[in-house]
């Protein structure tokens, strides 16, 4: 064979990959975003909440997605991701306002009074227009006294004591979700991991692990969040608001804590159709 020929059969074989590849790139990319407009129906499945914790006016209600991940990621050009992504919008008691689970752990709500509640999950889109809907109704029984027994027990070892103090940090509301009624608050802390384990013996864990307290407009009751993303609140009406941030230990006893005032604006008045 010779060079001219061995030279025609390397460029035909470059040819050849490289129709093969822009062949290969023009078939997966319209593929992708077919999945992610049109794959599988999202669909959300609540659990009822756990039992034990109800007889304490707490509520853990577990969930699961099909079809859509749960992640904290928004706006127009996540919707064309593979695999879908989203969250949740969860209510109490026909609130007019939600707040967004975007971690995909359970909702827990603490405080209720003993009586019937209802929690609604709305599963949205990373531009949170609505796919699936679900609601769980419960009743809460009036407070059941500690056994006796437990206030005997020896308690845990605090392992904080050891540890420098727990601080949070709080930023202002991101003004642009502001302007259109979405109140997005970014936090950190220091010295304590955020994650969702409960009770006095995770006392004793070191690092030292935690949670946030949510509370809006001082209602009754509070959700926890372990996951360390930004605080999301919206339907609030317009005017003024108070959302107080505790940081907790795993016994749910607060070691810092900051209050957010902000000022919902009235919405602006579509223009005039054409």
């Amino acid at each position: 064979m010779t060079d001219r020929t061995v030279r025609s059969v390397l460029v035909a074989c470059l040819l050849a990959a490289s129709a093969g590849a822009q062949s290969a790139r023009q078939a997966s990319g319209p593929t992708l975003l077919r999945e992610a407009a049109g794959g599988p129906k999202p669909r959300i499945i609540i659990e009822p909440p756990l039992a034990a914790p109800l007889s304490f006016g707490t509520a853990v209600v577990g969930y699961q997605t099909r079809g859509l991940q749960v992640a904290p990621v928004f706006g127009p050009a996540a919707l064309a991701v593979s695999p879908r992504v989203g969250h949740v919008h969860v209510s109490v008691d026909d609130a007019p306002w939600v707040w967004a689970n975007t971690s995909g752990q359970p909702v827990i709500v603490r405080g209720l009074l003993p009586g019937r509640h209802k929690v609604v999950m709305q599963l949205v889109n990373a531009s949170h227009q609505p796919l699936d809907r679900g609601a769980v109704e419960f009743t809460v029984p009036e407070r059941v006294k500690a056994p006796v027994e437990a206030a005997t027990r020896a308690a845990p070892v605090d392992a904080a004591r050891t540890q420098p103090a727990a601080k949070l940090f709080i930023d202002s509301p991101l003004p642009e979700p502001l302007s259109r009624g979405v109140i997005i608050i970014p936090y950190r802390t220091e010295n304590v991991q955020l994650v969702p384990v409960f009770g006095p013996q995770a006392l004793a864990l070191s690092p030292r692990v935690g949670h946030l307290r949510v509370t809006v407009d001082d209602t009754p009751w509070h959700w926890l969040d372990g996951s360390g993303n930004a605080v999301i609140v919206a339907g609030l009406s317009p005017g003024a608001h108070k959302i107080l941030l505790h940081l907790s230990n795993a016994n749910h006893e607060p070691v810092d804590a900051g209050v957010v005032q902000v000022t919902v604006p009235t919405p602006r008045p579509l223009p005039p159709a054409q």
